[in-house]
């Protein structure tokens, strides 16, 4: 079990410099949002679906909606931990899983906005000492979009606890898979794994100086307002964060047996529904990224990626309003969804500690069924 999530062939139109231009203006201003908040009726379907798979034990979480950056639902729903009665709270800390990569591609962007590394710069123009040299050749804009042939790590699964014990730093865990050549010729595929995010991690340490818990904190966290966001290890969460567990030989124990010890460049920080809020509206702001550059981070790059965040919905049959960016996450008792419509101005955070997919479906529930 990895960190995961899991389009359609790219449009080619949403690649033409007028849709980014128009796509810019969308993320800058509320005011292009063409559709009203959502209705009350809406909002009162979604909270019963919620319900519906909270009661038949598929979900606990938090659900957000914004619209237009204001907050029009927010609820919490079934256990923080399955064994004792604390219940989840708005203010409960969830394990993002992947959808904390999108930090990674945001300190990414950050250094090429800074002109301290490009989208073309190759692994090994930063990290001359890469083992690998073919995949010293790999670039930036491949580990975005999933096309390097990076793969995954060896830090999931029972059966890995091992180098969760040994392998703590981004180095340690570059060095996991560090002579591991490509999976494939670099850009002639599209397959989704957590290596390359951690490639990226380290690339992000030696151009900073700073170590990647570091520069997230005080170049994302920070700036955004993000005072509930951080890295923890798995055993040693707080009494306020969301529990999640696995089966393991029948029995259900804490999801540290199969999860890496703690958040990482390919996601598994914590944070809460408000927090990630935060997060997308300075994204919006420009409080992170200059506004062309996160246009095009979150245009198609390739089927459903954009430059590290997903962008998906678009293409023949669909309406242009089911365009969206963000990013999702599911592991062991982990199930996240983060999406933004840049077009309909809404926004929906879905955190839980239990397992995917009850909370995409959560997350897809309000914009499928509700049309003004």
């Amino acid at each position: 079990m990895a960190f995961s999530s899991g389009h359609k062939e790219l449009s080619v139109r949403l690649r033409h410099p007028l849709f980014l231009s128009l796509l810019s203006l969308f993320i800058w201003s509320p005011a292009f949002a063409t559709e009203p908040a959502p209705s009350r009726e809406a909002l009162a379907r979604l909270d019963g679906y919620a319900l519906a798979l909270t009661d038949t034990d598929q979900f606990s979480g938090v659900v957000l909606v914004a619209h237009q950056g204001t907050v029009v639902f927010e609820k919490a729903y079934g256990l923080r931990d399955e064994n004792t009665e604390d219940a989840n709270t708005l203010a409960t800390r969830f394990n993002l899983a992947s959808a904390g990569k999108m930090f990674t591609a945001v300190a990414v962007l950050q250094l090429v906005a800074e002109k301290k590394l490009s989208l073309d710069s190759s692994v090994g123009s930063v990290l001359r000492d890469y083992p690998n040299p073919e995949f010293a050749k790999v670039t930036v804009r491949q580990l975005l979009t999933h096309t390097a042939g990076a793969g995954d790590i060896d830090l999931f699964g029972v059966e890995h606890a091992g180098n969760r014990d040994r392998v703590i730093s981004t180095a340690d865990m570059l060095a996991l898979h560090g002579a591991r050549a490509p999976a494939f010729t670099p850009g002639s595929q599209q397959v989704y794994g957590n290596f390359g995010h951690v490639v990226l991690g380290r690339m992000v340490e030696v151009l900073s100086g700073m170590d990647y818990e570091r520069y997230v904190t005080e170049r994302i966290f920070k700036p955004s307002g993000m005072i509930n966001t951080a890295f923890v290890n798995c055993t040693e969460t707080g009494a306020g964060d969301a529990v999640g567990y696995v089966a393991v030989d029948g029995k259900r124990v804490r999801n540290c047996a199969s999860l890496p010890r703690r958040g990482f460049p390919a996601g598994g920080q914590v944070s809460t529904a408000d927090d990630m809020l935060r997060f997308v509206k300075a994204l919006q702001s420009g409080k992170l990224l200059p506004p062309d550059l996160f246009a095009q981070a979150i245009t198609p790059q390739r089927e459903f990626m954009g430059l590290g965040f997903f962008a998906t919905g678009y293409g023949p049959g669909y309406p242009e309003r089911d365009f969206r960016w963000g990013h999702g996450g599911s592991a062991d008792g982990i199930c996240t969804d983060i999406r933004s419509y840049p077009v309909t101005g809404e926004t929906l955070i879905v955190l839980s500690n239990r397992d995917p997919p009850a909370c995409f479906g959560v997350a897809n529930l309000l914009h499928k069924t509700w049309k003004p």
